[in-house]
């Protein structure tokens, strides 16, 4: 069997195990692009769909029940089925690429990034309060042409009559990845009442052991707002995972807050440096990291900006990276 037929069986297989029927009680749409930022290099677009069941503790509904029995399974895992603590499970899709800075080039640009897709399913069993979160999960992927990445760029550049990328015929791949993640969030501190102007300091942690990326994060996110919701991390940058999701609606019906994170991530492991070749990509193990963002609800619609710049991860060159998010959920 070849190595495609491989990656489309696997993806195949995730997706037939994953329950299709259950009612989620988030549904998430973000999608990130450095165009936002005005710039088109290295990490250049993203997309991630997810969903989170309903919580463990409800009734009624197969999402609940499904949350409940990967509760119960995981509860000796720290932070998870503690009694004052709420679970749930997010469910995503998720595809994202890295190009070059000059895309009309069709021969390989050894002194730059390589082109690079990625496709990848993942699930994660959240618990949460008021004072922390926590999450353990996992995924599995596939790289190269299977992804779909080149596609999706080439219909998006012709809809919005930009440059036709040239140089996917370049791109790294096939293969399958995967691995296991985990994070945990705790609020260190909380000013205001609900109804007036709030504000919130928040320490977040996690750490990735994959076979495309390792790494671990650490950050301070700084949040101001009027009826802000239980989870006190706003960031939707997909990049990130889906912490932002469980407990993220306000009951009141509506919410704006505006927030400010700074983290550091350690690189341990990176698919793409790791397989660059003769490409001259060489990823540093420490990238700095700055967001600002703002979130909006209404009723029970949520809708949040994120723009996001690092430190370049490439140490010969040092221009730094920088994307935007938008992100829309639907609490059904």
């Amino acid at each position: 069997m070849s190595r495609r037929c491989e990656c489309a069986f696997l993806l195949f297989f995730v997706i037939s195990v994953f329950p299709t029927s259950l009612k989620a009680e988030v549904v998430n749409l973000s999608w990130d692009n450095d165009l936002l930022t005005g710039t088109d290099r290295g990490y250049t677009n993203g997309v991630r769909f997810s969903y989170l069941t309903d919580t463990a503790d409800e009734n009624d509904g197969k999402s609940a029940r499904f949350a409940r029995v990967l509760r119960d399974e995981l509860r000796f895992l720290p932070g998870i089925g503690t009694v004052d603590s709420k679970q749930a499970v997010s469910l995503s899709l998720r595809q994202f690429m890295v190009t070059p800075e000059d895309i009309t080039v069709e021969d390989p640009q050894f002194d730059d990034i390589p082109y690079a897709g990625h496709l990848s399913l993942s699930g994660t069993l959240w618990s949460w309060n008021a004072d922390t979160i926590t999450g353990f999960g996992a995924h599995i992927g596939v790289i190269g042409p299977e992804s779909g990445a080149e596609s999706v760029q080439k219909w998006v550049h012709k809809a919005t009559g930009s440059d036709k990328p040239q140089g996917w015929g370049n791109q790294l791949g096939t293969d399958v990845v995967g691995g296991i993640q985990a994070a945990h969030g705790r609020k260190l501190l909380q000013a205001g009442q609900g109804g007036n102007i709030e504000q919130r300091v928040s320490v977040i942690g996690s750490a990735l052991l994959s076979s495309f990326r390792t790494s671990v994060k650490t950050g301070l996110v700084w949040q101001l707002g009027r009826h802000l919701p239980m989870n006190f991390v706003p960031d939707y940058a997909g990049t990130s995972s889906t912490i932002a999701l469980p407990g993220s609606f306000n009951d009141s019906g509506s919410s704006w807050s505006v927030y400010v994170g700074l983290g550091v991530e350690y690189l341990g492991y990176s698919y793409i440096d790791d397989n660059a070749g003769a490409y001259r990509f060489d990823e540093g193990p420490l990238i700095g990291q700055l967001g600002l963002g703002a979130t909006w609800q209404w009723d029970h619609l949520l809708a949040s900006v994120t723009l996001r710049a690092t430190t370049s991860e490439d140490e010969r060159h040092k221009d730094n990276f920088s994307f935007g998010t938008l992100s829309v959920s639907w609490a059904i």
